[in-house]
């Protein structure tokens, strides 16, 4: 099997690998940095502690190339210069872990010259969000896909659901942690309901509760976009009680409630993350 690596954004896409003669080795996961949120107070032992962020880390890349002459070698140089260094960050996917994609930018290109007209490659990435995603995200859904994976675990599609028509259900978090929007993690909840009297989505497994407290029809979609409620891309905060929803790892317990609701549908996107 010919291992790949590509390299994209929503203006371009380049397969690395498609170069002639050049070969993806292996990849390493460097360590992830902790930022710890820690306040100190004169006269008391230790320290209080605050939520942790984790800062970026790097992922570096191993090829290897084998040139026709050492002039094909020297092109192919200026030619990873050229396509690895950019004005804007890019996601890279690689073979080995086909399920996670990366968002990088690159830090460094080292060469090792082997001869006249081989070369070995290490490239260097700053995975700058600290954190790599699912390739997809939750709208594209599908376990027969093969573009998803695991920490553990099998399922099955019947059991991961991302749209439903019911005021009780399950939402999965496929992710080796928290989905919290308020730390720019991707999350969009859709919301289509009767609810005369507005409505509260909770989901009992995290505690948090988003209400809307006016009266909506299910032609008015709500969107939650990260912490944002919009209806009509106009901002409806003011008409919430101000909070937002995150997913724990695994499953999350969803109800939605309100008096005299119908007619309930609701969409959540967002990829898995994962440290």
């Amino acid at each position: 099997m010919v291992k790949e690596v590509k390299m994209f954004n929503d203006d371009f896409s380049e397969i690395i690998t498609d170069i002639p003669r050049l070969k993806f080795l292996d990849y390493n996961e460097e360590g992830v940095e902790v930022n710890a949120n820690t306040t100190e107070i004169n006269g008391t032992d230790g320290v209080l502690m605050g939520p942790t962020t984790f800062g970026p880390f790097n992922l570096v890349l191993r090829f290897f190339f084998s040139g026709t002459d050492k002039h094909d070698y020297h092109l192919l140089k200026q030619k990873m210069r050229g396509l690895l260094f950019r004005r804007e960050p890019f996601y890279i996917w690689h073979s080995d872990m086909p399920g996670k994609k990366y968002a990088v930018y690159t830090n460094e290109n080292s060469v090792e010259d082997i001869g006249t007209r081989f070369g070995e490659f290490e490239v260097t990435f700053v995975v700058y969000k600290g954190y790599s995603e699912s390739l997809k995200d939750t709208s594209q859904f599908s376990l027969s896909s093969g573009d998803w994976q695991f920490e553990a675990g099998v399922l099955s599609d019947d059991e991961i659901k991302y749209t439903h028509d019911t005021t009780a259900f399950k939402i999965y978090n496929g992710s080796s942690d928290t989905i919290n929007p308020l730390l720019r993690h991707q999350f969009k909840l859709l919301v289509n309901i009767d609810a005369p009297k507005g409505f509260k989505i909770n989901n009992k497994t995290t505690g948090d509760v988003f209400e809307y407290k006016k009266g909506i029809k299910k032609n008015q979609q709500l969107v939650i976009n990260g912490v944002h409620p919009f209806i009509n891309n106009k901002r409806v905060g003011i008409d919430t009680n101000w909070q937002w929803l995150t997913l724990a790892k695994g499953f999350n317990d969803i109800e939605i409630t309100g008096e005299n609701i119908k007619e309930v549908k609701t969409q959540w996107i967002f990829p898995f993350i994962y440290r």
